[in-house]
This record gives structure tokens, C-alpha cells and sequence, in this order.
């Protein structure tokens, strides 16, 4: 991920559910679900449809 001076950066294993993070691989902002499971609410995304995340996957949280 690219240095954003608006991002946190952290693994997605420490993002608290239902936590809104940005996604560096989609440009997108998900919502935690679960352990390995988040809700895309931007672009298509409508928050309805779950997408997989492992654990130590990189991801930014707004400051």
C-alpha cells in the first residue's frame, strides 16, 4: 500500500468487527464481518455481498 497520510495501516486480523477499513488491492472501503469475511460499501459495493480476507492481509483504517 502506498503511503497515505490519511491511512493507518494494519492487518486485517486487527481491524475490529464492524469496523469501516480501506482495501489497497480494490481501492474500496469494506466493513468487517467477521474473521475472514467483510462488506464492500463503496463503489459497486452495497454492503450486501461478503468478500474473503486472510488475516495478515495489509489494510488502512482512516486516522
Amino acid at each position: 500500500m502506498t503511503s497515505h497520510p490519511g491511512f493507518h495501516r494494519l492487518k486485517f486480523s486487527d481491524v475490529a468487527l464492524g469496523q469501516r477499513f480501506y482495501d489497497p488491492i480494490s481501492a474500496e472501503y469494506f466493513i468487517k464481518q467477521s474473521d475472514t469475511l467483510a462488506a464492500m460499501v463503496t463503489g459497486l459495493g452495497d454492503g450486501t455481498v461478503s468478500d474473503e480476507f486472510e488475516p495478515d492481509d495489509i489494510v488502512g483504517v482512516d486516522l
